[in-house]
């Protein structure tokens, strides 16, 4: 249980020398960016993505 204390005790300090710092800020509209681009990025595959022949010789678009 004291470890568990000076573990919480430890990582409340650092977290709040990091939001301090504004590096907590940069990492969150990082991610964000990265996580738009990568969204962009899927949907414009499937806009892209080609029909695939089913079984029965009908065809589809790719499931989403």
């Amino acid at each position: 249980m004291i470890r568990t204390l000076i573990f919480g005790a430890i990582a409340g300090y650092v977290g709040k020398k990091l939001y301090d710092e504004g590096k907590l800020t940069e990492f969150k509209n990082d991610l964000a960016t990265r996580y738009n681009d990568a969204k962009a990025k899927l949907d414009e595959q499937r806009v892209t993505s080609p029909a695939v022949a089913t079984p029965n010789g009908a065809s589809s678009q790719l499931p989403h």
